[in-house]
């Protein structure tokens, strides 16, 4: 690609117009003039503007630190010859989207570039993407070293070794130690976490176990505590009979009380079920639980009677698209039967080379030999009259020649026409298609397997819910039949129960009351019913002041315990029966072995990964070493021989007959940024794809060069101009006139 014209409206350029040529172009402008603008500009125009970045303290964001400083849009074009034509590009401001538009035409008809857009542009003129790009082709005064990138490391290696770019070391590194990390780093990661939670479940263990006894405790104490109160209260009530001084009134308030507590609990009883029908309490309140259960059940039971249709509509739809003209068997079968086909053409095409060969060759040895053969007789033989014999003889020769290369040439014809019919068996044009056609299909049925899976497990989820509904709406249903017989779904089950533990409640409650009131009318009739007014009650054991501050001092620490016992069992409640602890504690238990299993294999596996690295060294650096070390070597008119880089991009330079490599901090700012030069030189002519002609750009890159190595550098970027166009931005006058003092081949710079 060469660059033909910019004009932009970015940062300081307002509409301004850069006309360029190929080979080389020094563009001389002062400080602020709109070097590192253009460069800039160049640079947003072939990969974009990245609009998500952000600005720091010490750091302008390319959207910020460019904006026009007109007040108005950013925008610019871009004409450049690519492929043998011109080709426009256009970025433009869309809406509060700096450089959001795009547009790619051809200059001379203004069609449309097809297969460009805003975000592969770069990598389709250039061949590379914008990190190689930065750390090869584009050279800033002030980052002129190299720094490690994966993609740039991916296409040196594949230079240096085998020629195919993969998945860098470095990239596989971080996502094995990424995933170690997830499992532990310090004290974060999935191992910690469940150490921590193994921790906190070993203490919820041991909370339920105190829970469960102080439980017990607290219950014990307000038993004690209710009668002690009941003691009280009779003590109480002969205070206000002795008070009321009538032994009658307080008999026949005793004994009507009685007679409604009775009645209370009669009525209530009458409501109960029969009591060997009636579950156990706590049966019930278990049961409470299952219809809460169910009922969740339920609810995901109707959640995946949606998504079944959605994923056999997936299913059926992954295997619409799976379909194929050609393969319709497993993946295995349609690489082998591509394999075949490829194996045939190739067969094919060595025949058809033959044969085509052949198909001139064979005529062209018989008509020598014949030819030959006649010239030799006629020289040789002392009788002319024999010449007529040999000459048919040779001609017959020569015939037989030219019958085998017709023969040849239809051979070839033959295996051109079966060649065409078996890649229209594939419905493809060339051999290479019939591979990606293939993956394609493979591919898509994959798709198909994983939407099964999904199916799959949907289907089996739902017979598990269906089995589990069924055990537990069986369980209530046999729970509720016996003091219920009438109630048939789930709501009937849970009024059943709910009706059947609040009458438990009420009736217990009525049990204490009659309790209490018998006490009290025992009390009272001692003396003998229908005493008359003026009756003296039994005497009090204790005084009335004495019997209130105890009775209150009773309801007291009846109300403390109840709430600390109130508050165990929601504690309990929260934290979960120690069973259940225990279930979840043996699960984290499992998960943590696991986890610690991952961990150290993904330990041994960057170990591994370790040294299969240090192996990709020992080839990835010689070539990149060498061409590095013969530009060095020519930028210091052959003061330093070699140049050692290593994957790291950690450069040193050596002296000729010297071993020790000095390190890039040890030389003068000038020979570090030559040695940069030489580095950078080196990795474009490695790195940089030699079907797509990347310029090179240099903001400000000799600035530190004295006039001697200046000129061997221009005169290196000249030679480098002959196959790709160099751009050398600069702020001083000195790299324009040594250029054309010293007389550099090519043309002369704008």
């Amino acid at each position: 690609m060469n660059i033909k014209r910019m004009t932009a409206t970015f940062g300081r350029l307002d509409h301004e117009t850069l006309e360029l040529k190929d080979g080389i172009n020094i563009v001389t402008l002062p400080n602020e003039g709109g070097k590192s603008t253009w460069c800039a500009f160049l640079r947003v125009m072939l990969y974009g503007l990245n609009t998500r970045e952000r600005s720091r303290k010490d750091y302008l964001a390319d959207k910020t630190h460019y904006q026009p400083w007109n007040g108005g849009n950013m925008e610019g074009e871009l004409l450049c010859e690519w492929g043998g034509r011109d080709i426009l590009i256009r970025r433009f401001t869309v809406g509060s989207t700096p450089m959001g538009g795009f547009e790619a035409i051809y200059a001379d008809t203004g069609a449309e570039v097809k297969g460009l857009t805003r975000d592969n542009v770069g990598e389709a003129l250039l061949g590379i993407s914008r990190n190689v790009f930065e750390r090869s082709a584009f050279l800033n005064q002030s980052q002129l070293t190299v720094t490690q990138d994966p993609q740039l490391e991916r296409q040196l290696s594949a230079v240096v070794s085998s020629g195919e770019e993969g998945v860098s070391a470095s990239q596989v590194r971080e996502k094995l130690s990424d995933w170690q990390r997830k499992r532990m780093y310090k004290t974060r990661g999935a191992i910690p976490t469940l150490e921590a939670q193994k921790a906190e479940l070993e203490g919820a263990e041991d909370s339920a176990r105190d829970l469960t006894s102080s439980i017990r405790r607290y219950r014990v104490e307000i038993d004690k505590l209710e009668t002690l109160a009941a003691q009280l209260r009779y003590q109480v009530a002969l205070h206000q009979a002795r008070a009321d001084s009538a032994q009658a009134k307080a008999y026949q308030q005793a004994e009507q009380e009685l007679s409604d507590a009775k009645q209370q609990l009669e009525r209530l009883e009458g409501q109960m079920p029969a009591a060997e029908d009636l579950p156990q309490k706590a049966e019930l309140e278990a049961g409470r639980d299952e219809v809460a259960y169910l009922r969740t059940v339920d609810q995901r039971l109707k959640q995946l009677a949606k998504e079944l249709p959605e994923a056999e509509q997936t299913v059926a739809h992954a295997e619409e698209i799976a379909r194929n003209p050609v393969f319709d068997g497993t993946a295995a079968e349609a690489r082998s039967k591509a394999e075949e086909a490829k194996t045939k053409l190739e067969q094919l095409e060595q025949k058809q080379v033959t044969e085509q060969r052949n198909a001139w060759l064979v005529p062209l040895l018989a008509a020598v030999l014949g030819g030959g053969a006649f010239g030799i007789s006629w020289w040789k033989l002392p009788n002319p009259k024999q010449l007529p014999v040999i000459a048919l003889c040779c001609a017959l020769i020569f015939l037989i020649g030219l019958l085998r290369g017709v023969f040849c040439r239809r051979t070839a014809g033959r295996c051109q026409r079966q060649m065409q019919e078996l890649l229209a068996q594939f419905h493809v044009e060339r051999k290479d298609q019939i591979s990606e056609m293939t993956e394609a299909y493979c591919g898509r049925l994959d798709g198909v397997h994983q939407a099964q899976a999904g199916l799959e497990r949907l289907r089996n989820e739902e017979v598990q819910q269906k089995q589990e509904r069924e055990r537990t709406w069986n369980h209530l249903h046999q729970l509720v039949h016996a003091f219920a017989p009438e109630v048939k779904d789930v709501f009937g089950f849970s009024a059943a129960i709910t009706r059947s533990l609040t009458l438990m409640d009420a009736v217990a409650n009525a049990e204490e009351r009659v309790q209490q009131a018998q006490k009290l009318f025992e009390a009272v009739s001692v003396h003998g019913s229908g005493c008359g007014a003026g009756s003296v009650l039994e005497e009090p054991a204790i005084p009335l002041e004495k019997a209130q501050e105890g009775l209150n001092e009773a309801n007291r620490r009846i109300m403390s315990f109840q709430s600390q016992l109130d508050m165990a069992m929601g504690q309990r409640k929260a934290i979960g029966d120690q069973e259940e602890v225990q279930e979840k504690l043996e699960q984290v238990e499992r998960s943590l072995e696991e986890y610690r299993r991952d961990y150290q294999a993904l330990t041994i596996a960057l170990e591994a990964l370790d040294e299969a690295d240090v192996e990709m060294q020992n080839r990835f650096s010689p070539a990149l070493n060498r061409r590095a070390g013969a530009y060095f070597n020519r930028l210091t008119k052959g003061k330093y021989a070699k140049v050692r880089i290593n994957r790291e991009m950690d450069a040193g330079a050596e002296l000729p007959d010297s071993v020790v490599a000095h390190d890039v901090l040890e030389l003068s700012q000038g020979t570090a940024d030559q040695l940069w030069l030489a580095v950078r030189l080196a990795v474009c002519d490695l790195a940089l794809p030699q079907d797509h002609t990347c310029p090179l750009v240099l903001d400000d890159a000799l600035v530190n060069f004295d006039d001697e190595r200046t000129v061997t550098a221009l005169d290196l970027l000249e030679e480098i101009s002959r196959r790709r166009q160099v751009l050398l931005f600069t702020c001083h006058a000195r790299e324009q006139q040594l250029y054309r003092a010293h007389g550099a081949a090519g043309k002369e710079a704008p």
